[in-house]
């Protein structure tokens, strides 16, 4: 299929969605160019953002395709006020520039706000964003109804598909167990991946502490942590839990990945506030059930390949005690269902699905032209 279609997508980002989806995007015959920015400097990448719109509509771009709103931040005044007030300024003449240029405006709503402040007001931001945008494409429908709720005009939803693929399995799961130092008796509980506060991994380490001596459960906690006070924090809590956790604050390279979900029985996510979570899926991806909160914007995951708890430390502590009470067969029966769930949509679908958004949105515009 050859659609004549040209996407702008911003920002690009590192994890495996973006990757995936745009990669049979282009195989269905949509031209694909994404904002990594003129120059180094993100400052100045921010200040030449309308006149790049600019030049990629003369170029052809007929979508815009925003995902989040993070390269909005000036790195150099992130937590002054006055800056974020002018980035939220700055980010409504980007959308009436990219309205004024004839871009059909597309956002996909991985967080319904940002997990770190960009705008001095950030619901307002994402007001905003949703009146510009033509269709809003939601990851799951408990997502979909927040945001009709939020008055968003057309939301579509288009889940997320596995993300086992750009991660090579070169361990046996006895190979990755060792390599970190667990035996063979220990049941394995992660949290992997970029680690910030709203993921709650100190719950995590709170809640180990509380079970009993003779429990099997071992922590492994890995993945990127930028905050050096709750880096700091986490190290400290790790120590308290007398050896039954293994930590690694560093980004992880995509090869090594699949290592530490080898390593696993189970991955615990005890997020504060989430909208999805391409951890989840990552974990789903390679049969991990996972332990979560029972969000209401997790409500899609099934409930045969998680375990909830309503949020408390001492309902975690509950949830990690019947994860060690699962038998092998139910065990492997939440992992099947897990990995069914993650493979429930192939990416082609998916690509497919994104590029009837992208042709139904320029129609929209069109048919809003004065003849």
């Amino acid at each position: 299929m050859n659609s004549g279609l040209s996407v702008f997508v911003t920002p690009r980002s590192g994890p495996p969605y973006q990757e995936l989806l745009y990669r049979n995007v282009e195989a269905a015959g949509v031209e694909v160019r994404y904002d990594e920015g003129p120059t180094a400097s993100q400052t100045l990448n921010i200040l030449m953002m309308p006149l790049v719109l600019a030049w990629q509509r003369a170029r052809g771009s007929q979508i815009l395709h925003i995902h989040w709103v993070f390269q909005f931040s000036l790195p150099w005044a992130r937590r002054r006020r006055w800056a974020r007030r002018l980035m939220e300024w700055w980010f409504d003449v980007y959308l009436h520039s990219a309205q004024f240029l004839g871009y059909a405006i597309v956002w996909t709503a991985h967080d319904l706000l940002p997990h770190e402040q960009v705008f001095d007001n950030d619901s307002r931001g994402r007001d905003l964003l949703i009146s510009k945008a033509s269709i809003v494409i939601a990851l799951s429908e408990a997502t979909a109804v927040e945001l009709r709720e939020l008055r968003a005009r057309n939301v579509r939803v288009i889940p997320m598909g596995s993300y086992a693929e750009p991660y090579p399995v070169t361990l046996s799961r006895e190979e990755a167990r060792a390599s970190f130092g667990f035996v063979t008796s220990d049941l394995v509980v992660s949290l992997v991946g970029r680690i910030e506060a709203y993921k709650g991994a100190d719950l995590l380490l709170r809640a180990l502490t509380r079970l009993s001596p003779s429990s099997r459960v071992k922590v492994l906690l890995a993945g990127l942590c930028p905050d050096e006070d709750y880096r700091h924090q986490l190290t400290q809590l790790a120590r308290e839990a007398g050896g039954r956790v293994v930590t690694d604050f560093r980004w992880i390279p995509d090869e090594d990945l699949a290592r530490y979900l080898q390593a696993t029985d189970v991955a615990v996510f005890p997020f504060r506030e989430i909208t999805n979570s391409g951890s989840i899926m990552l974990a789903q991806s390679f049969g991990r059930p996972v332990v979560m909160p029972n969000l209401p914007v997790l409500r899609d995951i099934p409930d045969d390949t998680a375990i909830r708890f309503d949020g408390t430390l001492g309902s975690l502590v509950s949830a990690l005690e019947r994860i060690e009470g699962l038998s092998e067969p139910e065990y492997r029966k939440m992992s099947a269902s897990a990995q069914a769930w993650s493979t429930r949509l192939d990416w082609t679908t998916i690509a497919r699905e994104t590029v009837e958004v992208y042709v139904d949105a320029s129609d929209s515009l069109r048919s809003k032209r004065p003849s």
